[in-house]
């Protein structure tokens, strides 16, 4: 009896160090869990026979180095903000797209992505996007009612963040999560995530705050952000939001969907005309 207990007191001892040895890994590995960056650029916008500006933009010690692809009979400039993982150029694909239908794009990568420089946190990601907007609308002079903010997955974040606090002409949000804690429940689910995260995203908080149109895209065949996120955020929209369902996966859905995806898109920025 006696060495029945020891060995059920030696694997809760054991159970205990290797929960605890978890939550201590993904406390301290949590920026890396959350962003992905990769350095190198896959291309640019001239391989997709599209003309650009590069752009530095000077951060606190940091540049964010970024993209202006003008198309010569845009009404709007979209301003893309990538996902958690690689670099501006993995969204190649979707600047082209968007690019075709006769939109400007603008996209720039986050600290520590591509030839971006700095430390990245949550609160540099804010300050940088104030930094992209003022540069938008400062330097280049592009009224805010022709800026449509479009963010994809963590980019999401970016974009309620600016739309908060600005008024553009729309925002896009593609395959977005309600937050990063909401998000950290669902993939650490014995885990006290609430304890251990020090980064928020909290789209579900500022989305009501938005001002200006809003088209959600989300799949539900998205194997990273469940749909159930994309209907939280529908319900806690403004009046002026439209839902966009496409089909296929977390990174290539957009592709997948072909013309409901592009369609979607061009009609909720024929709306932003009338």
């Amino acid at each position: 009896m006696a060495g029945t207990l020891k060995f059920i007191l030696v694997l809760l001892i054991g159970a205990v160090s290797i929960y605890s040895l978890v939550c201590v890994y993904l406390f301290l590995a949590q920026k890396r869990l959350i962003h992905i960056p990769t350095e190198a650029l896959l291309g640019d916008p001239l391989e997709h026979g599209m003309n650009f500006e590069e752009i530095f933009l000077a951060a606190e010690d940091a540049q964010l180095h970024g993209w202006y692809v003008p198309h010569p009979e845009a009404e709007f400039t979209i301003w893309m903000f990538p996902g958690n993982a690689g670099n501006k150029s993995y969204m190649l694909d979707a600047v082209e797209l968007i690019y075709d239908l006769g939109i400007s794009v603008f996209i720039y990568d986050y600290r520590e992505f591509g030839k971006s420089t700095g430390t990245l946190t949550e609160q540099a990601m804010y300050s940088d996007a104030e930094i992209a907007w003022n540069y938008l609308t400062q330097t280049r002079q592009i009224p805010p009612d022709q800026i449509i903010l479009h963010g994809r997955s963590l980019g999401t974040a970016m974009a309620t963040w600016i739309a908060a606090k600005t008024e553009p002409a729309g925002i896009i949000l593609e395959s977005g999560f309600t937050s990063i804690d909401d998000m950290a429940a669902t993939l650490y689910q014995l885990i006290p995530t609430k304890l251990l995260l020090r980064w928020s995203y909290n789209n579900l908080e500022r989305i009501p705050k938005a001002k200006s149109p809003i088209l959600i895209i989300h799949s539900p065949d998205d194997e990273l952000i469940p749909y159930s996120h994309a209907l939280r955020l529908l319900e806690a929209a403004p009046d002026n939001t439209d839902f966009l369902q496409i089909s296929g996966d977390h990174i290539e859905g957009f592709l997948k969907s072909g013309d409901v995806y592009t369609n979607g898109i061009a009609a909720f920025v024929d709306q932003l005309s009338d």
